[in-house]
This record gives structure tokens, C-alpha cells and sequence, in this order.
């Protein structure tokens, strides 16, 4: 087995696959074994791909159909096949980010800096989990790095390393938009609101019609008290790509902040239930001191939901628990941060 074999035995049965089991006499896979059960058919009668851009088209449309198994199956089957396929091991790596296997995810990255420190495409995958992982200092290098290299592309040079003078950055249709769009996610956590604006702008320069962009944007105008501006963003993206959910929960906590209720409760519905988007704009509610208008919200939640919806109860026990330390003469401790206040970055 080649070098890179153990990392991807690993990320094979972490993904999901059954154990190993003893290898069938004459099998042209060694990782076919992997994938028993019930697939056992499918991958046995694609064991017999032979070159890794057949094993990658195959893998490309296993992603697109939404049969991640079959696509991870591909992609380290392409890897093994070639080992300096290095797109292939990338994709495996997406794909384990997908699934939450961010460890994993981080090896297969890893594998490929450690023989091409200069991919582009492991850079930026690396940098984005960094900043999901919160390690915003590992984000910054991999992102400063990839744009480094962005940058040469385009007869420029930019620094790897310490500061970075935006508007002295060329993009063009190449350039990788979510290199760019992350940078100003790092911007918008240090409260660099300007800074965060002129890398979404070059992200737009990039792909004028990303919903993701449009949503970054929306956010960073949002932290910085522009609201107005952020429903603009928002409803561009939104025309852009209606089904782009982050933006959706957005524009649903923006709705929110700003006392459009059922309007809120609508935009969340497009991306949850009745129940969870009455939970939600209660807990928005909780957040903003509004007490009755987030009680009222966490019972509608209960009605909807009585049976199993244990969440909107311990918001209600939490308001309940407020108004208490309240007349008490207290003051209540501050409410954490609702899930939905972080920046999306993909």
C-alpha cells in the first residue's frame, strides 16, 4: 500500500463503512472490504475501474446526486490510482468536513500541503476548517497563503504574513471566491467592519451572483449596526439563490432584532419547522430583555410541538428564572449568544 494508505483506510471506515473484513481472492479494490452490507453490490461490480479520471467522474456525479459514500468510495480509489491526484484527496477531505469528521478532514488536507504546500484548493479547505474550528490564527496563514498565491497568479505579490493592504488585491473569475469571502469573515470577528467590506468586494468582483458572498456581506453590515443595508444584502442573495438556507436564518434573525416577528417566523420556516422557528425568535426575543414577547413565542413553540420539543421549555424555565432574579431586585446574568449570531463561512 502506498504512502498515503493508512489515512485512507482510516477515513474510509470512520465514514460510516463497516469493519474490514478479509480481502476476496482476486479483488482489484484492496478497499472494496470496506464498503459491505448492503452496498456490497454496487461497489462490487465498479471494483473493475482501472484509471483515476474514470474513478473521479464517477465520484463527481455520486456528489451531485447527494450519495457521499459512493463519491468518498471514488475519490480514494482515484487517490490510489494516482497517488499525486491531490484534487482527489481534497474532495475526500470536503467530505468529511461535511459529515462533521473535521480530524479526518484535517488529514486529508494535511496529506496533501505535506507533498504540494502550494494547492491551492488544500490552502483554502484548510483555512475554512481552521476558521469553522475556531483557530483563527491557522485561518489567517492558510488564507494569507492562498492568496499569496492568487496573487503571483495575477502578476502581483501579497504578503503570506502580517498586514495586508486590501485595496492593493487583483482578482479576476479564477480567483478563489471563498479564500477572499473567509478573509472578511476574519475581519467581521475583530469588529474590522471596513476591512471585512473590501474582501467581500472583491468576492463580489469574483462572482457577482454568490449567495454567499451576499450573505457574508449582509452579516458583516448587520455587526455593524447597518441593518438597513443588510436587508438589502440579504435580499440579493436571496434572488440570487432562494434556496441558500444561511441566508434565509440571517434575514430571519435580522427580522428578528428589529421586532418584524411573524415576518421572522416566515423566513425561518424556510429552513425549519413551525415549532423551531417559534423557538427561535423567542430565544432572539430572550437575548433582547423581551420577556414577554419571547414567552409568548416559547409557548406557541410547546402548542405546536408538546410532545418532544424540550428546547422551547427551557427557555420558557429561563424567562420564568429572569423575572424572578428581577423582582427579586437582581440582575440577571447575561444570555449567551444564540447559535445563529455566528458568521457563515463555506
Amino acid at each position: 500500500m502506498n504512502r498515503i494508505g493508512p489515512l485512507v483506510a482510516i477515513m474510509a471506515v470512520l465514514s460510516g463503512c463497516q469493519s474490514m473484513g478479509p480481502e476476496k481472492a482476486g479483488e482489484v479494490n484492496s478497499r472494496s472490504g470496506l464498503y459491505n452490507g448492503s452496498r456490497s453490490v454496487l461497489y462490487q461490480v465498479q471494483k473493475d475501474i482501472s484509471s483515476p479520471e474514470q474513478a473521479m467522474q464517477i465520484a463527481d456525479a455520486a456528489y451531485q446526486a447527494g450519495d457521499l459514500d459512493q463519491a468518498l468510495y471514488q475519490y480514494l480509489r482515484a487517490i490510489e490510482l494516482d497517488p499525486k491526484r491531490y484534487d482527489a484527496l481534497v474532495w475526500a477531505g470536503r467530505i468529511h468536513r461535511e459529515r462533521g469528521n473535521q480530524q479526518l478532514a484535517e488529514m486529508a488536507f494535511a496529506d496533501v500541503l505535506n507533498s504540494a504546500p502550494d494547492n491551492l484548493n488544500a490552502l483554502t479547505e484548510m483555512g475554512l476548517l481552521n476558521l469553522a474550528m475556531r483557530r483563527h490564527d491557522g485561518a489567517v496563514e492558510m488564507l494569507g497563503k492562498a492568496v499569496g498565491l492568487d496573487q503571483k497568479r495575477l502578476g502581483g505579490s501579497a504578503a503570506e504574513a502580517g498586514p495586508v493592504d486590501v485595496a492593493s488585491l487583483k482578482v479576476d473569475s479564477q480567483s478563489p471566491l471563498k479564500v477572499y469571502n473567509g478573509l472578511g469573515v476574519l475581519a467581521d470577528l475583530r469588529n474590522d467592519f471596513p476591512k471585512a467590506e473590501a474582501y467581500y468586494r472583491l468576492a463580489i468582483q469574483i462572482d457577482p451572483r454568490s449567495a454567499l458572498v451576499q450573505n457574508s456581506l449582509g452579516y458583516s453590515y448587520y455587526l455593524a449596526g447597518r441593518w438597513e443595508e443588510a436587508e438589502r444584502a440579504y435580499q440579493q442573495g436571496m434572488a440570487y439563490d432562494s434556496n441558500y438556507k444561511p441566508l434565509w436564518r440571517n434575514y430571519a434573525l435580522l427580522l428578528a432584532r428589529t421586532g418584524r416577528y411573524e415576518e421572522a417566523i416566515s423566513a425561518f420556516e424556510q429552513v425549519e419547522n413551525s415549532a423551531e422557528a417559534s423557538n427561535d425568535v423567542g430565544y432572539i426575543s430572550l437575548i433582547e430583555g423581551k420577556l414577554d414577547v419571547a414567552e409568548q413565542f416559547f409557548r406557541s413553540a410547546i402548542e405546536q410541538s408538546p410532545a418532544h420539543y424540550d428546547m422551547a421549555w427551557e427557555n420558557l424555565n429561563r424567562v420564568q428564572q429572569i423575572r424572578r432574579i428581577r423582582q427579586m431586585g437582581g440582575k440577571p446574568d447575561s444570555v449567551a449568544v444564540a447559535p445563529q449570531d455566528e458568521p457563515v463561512a463555506q
